[in-house]
């Protein structure tokens, strides 16, 4: 039973595990006039290291930090199963540093380019005018923000979404679909952290929520593909896709966050289509994965419906 269930079984419980935890966190934060977001994180820590934190805010804060939903419901749905074998597998994956160098390559340019494209068409969008530049986080932080990145968004999602979904989903529907599913899943699991925060401030419209929605949702599939071309080439490699995902949100938060320009963020969340609708025309919908990444079955993963 729980391996015919266990794809919904794990969103739910991704949901459930992140929800509970950040949706109170941030109402408390909000009173108390903290913010909680990747930047803002990281100096809360540094906060905490030289003991300048406020003890009852600090205990709130690492539990939003150490919530890991994704990551702790795909442990727990392996548990269920998958067992012994699913964790090797995933240890397998976590450790498979060796890949084609032209993956490498894309994992660090690809977020660099849409960055710098999004700057460009957020340039134009506002009519040439200047940025009013100012970084998120201090330069002297960079690499301390970097490690907090890799450990607070990539391994508290990435153990989930691409260590135990990803592949279960691709050995039942081929690769396009199976990440217009985990694409759709994603981004509507940031809904909170994106539409709590302006809601408390008394600064969400019905425009804005609107435009949210789509964007996290259409734009979080075309990143998805991205991804699960970059998984599948590399032969399902969780480390690069780790770093990935910390590296890219490092990136996009110096330069185009850090740029105070709407327009090159809106960009950012469109720009990886892209890539992708090149990668679909290049690969097809398999985006090349091979044909023994189907073939084989993840252990507990039930046969195509």
């Amino acid at each position: 039973m729980i391996r015919r269930v266990q794809i919904p079984l794990f969103f739910v419980l991704a949901y459930a595990i992140t929800w509970s935890i950040q949706i109170p966190a941030y109402v408390y934060a909000d009173r108390r006039g903290e913010r909680l977001t990747n930047e803002a994180n990281v100096v809360h820590f540094t906060d905490a290291f030289l003991g300048r934190a406020d003890p009852a805010f600090l205990g709130i804060f690492l539990l939003f930090s150490f919530s890991f939903g994704p990551t702790v419901a795909g442990l727990i749905v392996i548990a269920l199963a998958q067992g012994r074998e699913g964790f090797r597998d995933l240890g397998r994956r976590l450790a498979r540093v060796r890949v084609p160098p032209r993956f490498v390559v894309a994992v660090l340019l690809i977020p660099v380019a849409l960055s710098v494209a999004a700057l460009l068409l957020g340039y134009v969008a506002s009519g040439f005018a200047p940025f009013d530049y100012a970084p998120l986080v201090p330069f002297a932080l960079a690499l301390p923000f970097l490690l907090h990145l890799l450990v607070f968004t990539a391994v508290a999602e990435e153990i989930g979404w691409r260590g135990y979904a990803l592949p279960v989903l691709q050995r039942r529907h081929t690769a396009e679909r199976a990440s217009w599913i985990l694409g759709l899943a994603w981004g509507l699991w940031h809904l909170p952290s994106n539409l709590l925060p302006p809601l408390l401030l008394g600064q969400l419209t019905v425009p804005m929520a609107i435009a949210t929605v789509l964007g996290l949702t259409f734009g979080a599939v075309g990143w998805t593909l991205v991804i699960t071309w970059i998984f599948n080439g590399t032969g399902e490699s969780l480390f690069w896709i780790l770093v990935l995902h910390g590296f890219g949100n490092w990136v996009q938060s110096y330069l185009v966050l850090s740029s105070g320009s709407y327009p090159a963020q809106v960009a950012y969340g469109v720009l990886p289509w892209a890539i992708a609708l090149v990668l679909l025309k290049r690969y097809g919908p398999e985006l090349g994965a091979r044909p023994a990444q189907h073939a084989r079955r993840v252990p507990g993963a039930s046969s195509p419906a």
